[in-house]
């Protein structure tokens, strides 16, 4: 049985953008909020957080390289590689205990930790599409 794959429709950088915002969105949600994030002085966590997100979202979705992604954020080469082999398990024990992590940690996000954080939101926002989809396509095939 062969496999057909339909190509990727071409990106443009407002889709780019659309769906990066979505995961940072959700990346905010999953260190606890920006009120969060504003109490402990980790405002900064912002920009490494987008970062991470357009990463992912290049990577994934539109099959783009470590050096082409970090041409895209103007970031080295061994920068996006620590964002995209982010450990998301090992973030996801990060999370449940924000208020404990250390002193260098709550001062800057490190590009790992970053990483991981966007590939879990990335994740948990395609998983919101794909249900939403199926929804859409349950709802459209009902009779009105």
């Amino acid at each position: 049985m062969a496999v057909i794959l339909e190509p990727k429709k071409p990106h443009s950088g407002k889709q780019i953008e659309q769906l990066a915002t979505k995961v940072l969105l959700r990346s905010i949600e999953l260190l606890g909020g920006l009120s969060k994030l504003a109490q402990h002085r980790n405002l900064t966590w912002l920009a490494s957080l987008a970062r991470a997100c357009l990463a992912v979202v290049l990577k994934e979705e539109y099959m783009k390289t470590e050096k082409e992604i970090a041409e895209y954020l103007g970031v080295s080469t061994a920068s996006v590689r620590n964002m995209l082999r982010a450990n998301v398990d090992v973030v996801k024990e990060k999370l449940a205990d924000l208020d404990k992590l250390s002193e260098e940690e709550k001062g800057e996000l490190k590009t790992h930790t970053a990483g991981a954080v966007a590939k879990l939101a990335y994740r948990l926002v395609k998983q919101e599409q794909n249900t939403d989809t199926l929804i859409e396509g349950l709802s459209a095939g009902e009779p009105g």
